[in-house]
């Protein structure tokens, strides 16, 4: 193609026919600009789908992360709820119309701790490495980048009832639950006798003004579980929402 031009540049030339050799240079020129120009729009076009692939990969695997820990939250969240109940009961029930079950029940989900414990790989991994700049749709993005002050606010709240469980009324039971073997580990298998006297300790225990200040204030420390909690599960229920919209955006 190249030879061909030049050719008829020389053929127009020696002929000299300067006004039409000026015209076909002109063309020529604006040939070859045309033809770059549609190059770039090609590579720029090119560049701009690799982008978008990488985008649509981000958004699935956050999308798919999101929902793993929506599902691990809502599992925190509801033994939450369930040692609430406990508390209230163990404060306005009457100990020994209970069975020993229910009261060791009670007990149980009053002193155990759970916490929520997000995967965050691939989410460290966007933020770290700076492919949140991938996503365009900027509302997703600052969903996204804000996201992990709201985890850090709602795990503080439930460290700090944890801790409080772990340093006051852990040490409080030791000290003062008589525990036996058979009836702790299968009640089934102890005696009657063994059985009511059990039953008195962890009443007494339980009835204690000390128990019940514990529990009064793990009441108080949750709070902010609950205060913190809707809104991290709404945010995080919103942003599947959006990478969910943006998914189907790509693949329509």
């Amino acid at each position: 193609m190249i030879k061909l031009f030049n050719k008829i540049r020389k053929q127009l030339l020696i002929e000299d026919k300067m006004g039409r050799y000026l015209k076909y240079a002109i063309g020529e020129i604006i040939l070859v600009m045309v033809g770059i120009l549609l190059a770039l729009q090609v590579n720029t076009w090119n560049n701009n789908r690799e982008l978008k692939r990488e985008e649509l990969k981000v958004l699935k695997s956050l999308k798919q992360e999101f929902i793993v820990n929506l599902k691990k939250f809502d599992k925190a969240y509801e033994f939450h709820l369930n040692r609430k109940k406990a508390i209230e009961t163990m404060v306005n029930v009457n100990h020994r119309e209970l069975s020993l079950d229910s009261l060791r029940s009670l007990n149980r989900t009053v002193n155990n701790n759970y916490t929520f414990d997000p995967f965050q790989g691939i989410y460290n991994s966007v933020i770290n490495s700076g492919k949140i700049e991938l996503v365009s749709n900027d509302s997703l993005k600052l969903k996204i980048a804000r996201f992990q002050d709201l985890i850090n606010d709602y795990k503080e709240e439930e460290t700090n009832t944890m801790g409080f469980v772990q340093q006051n009324v852990y040490p409080f039971q030791l000290d003062n639950y008589k525990l036996n073997f058979n009836l702790f580990f299968n009640v089934n298998q102890s005696s009657k006798v063994e059985q009511m006297e059990f039953k008195n300790n962890l009443i007494q225990l339980i009835e204690s003004d000390k128990y019940k200040n514990l529990i009064v204030y793990i009441y108080g420390y949750m709070t902010g579980i609950f205060e913190e909690g809707p809104v991290l599960r709404d945010e995080m229920q919103s942003i599947i929402n959006l990478l969910e919209s943006e998914i189907k955006t790509y693949e329509n």
